[in-house]
């Protein structure tokens, strides 16, 4: 009896064979995790199905039963070989800095469309009764505020939670893999 799991997707360098240890959990034979499987040598997402690994297995150990669990499809990524890429940091920092840099913008620009110190200043009137002469004293605790809701809204204090963020980046990942996939056969 073979159980075999296949894995949602699995990366694989060019040059390397794809053997079923890259692409599922697999309770079976020995050796049977290197079994290799169909996948061209070319960069790109390749779409191996439960059936291709079946059909391996099948042939490899034709008296054994075989029981796919879960996925019924693997996504493989085939890229080029990793090396140490040096400008990597500089350009983190870089797309760090102009996100941050658009943030910032972005929000003043909004709150000089809006008049936030006047609103700001109506709202406290509104709500004490008295005027109040700078507006510091409400929009330092405003942008504190933004700032801890931003942090909170996307989990920074908890790095166990899970955040929007990450959640639509993975259905990004999926729909992404989805489109892009091209059959093994």
């Amino acid at each position: 009896m073979i159980y075999v799991q296949l894995s949602n997707r699995a990366k694989v360098e060019m040059g390397q064979p794809l053997q079923i240890k890259n692409a599922a959990r697999l309770i079976g034979p020995r050796g049977a995790e290197n079994l290799r499987l169909p996948c061209p040598d070319e960069q790109g997402i390749w779409k191996l199905t439960a059936l291709h690994v079946a059909k391996a297995l099948q042939a490899a150990y034709p008296q054994e039963t075989i029981t796919l669990l879960g996925a019924d499809v693997c996504y493989v990524h085939r890229v080029k070989a990793l090396r140490r890429d040096l400008t990597r940091p500089l350009r983190t920092a870089a797309a760090f800095l102009i996100l941050c840099l658009g943030g910032a913008l972005g929000l003043a620009w909004f709150h000089a469309d809006v008049d936030m110190p006047q609103a700001q200043l109506a709202v406290y009137e509104a709500l004490t009764g008295s005027k109040l002469r700078d507006p510091r004293f409400i929009t330092i605790p405003y942008a504190a505020g933004v700032a801890l809701g931003v942090a909170v809204f996307y989990a920074l204090p908890s790095r166990k939670a899970t955040t929007p963020l990450e959640v639509k980046l993975t259905e990004y990942q999926a729909d992404m893999e989805q489109t892009e996939a091209r059959d093994i056969d």
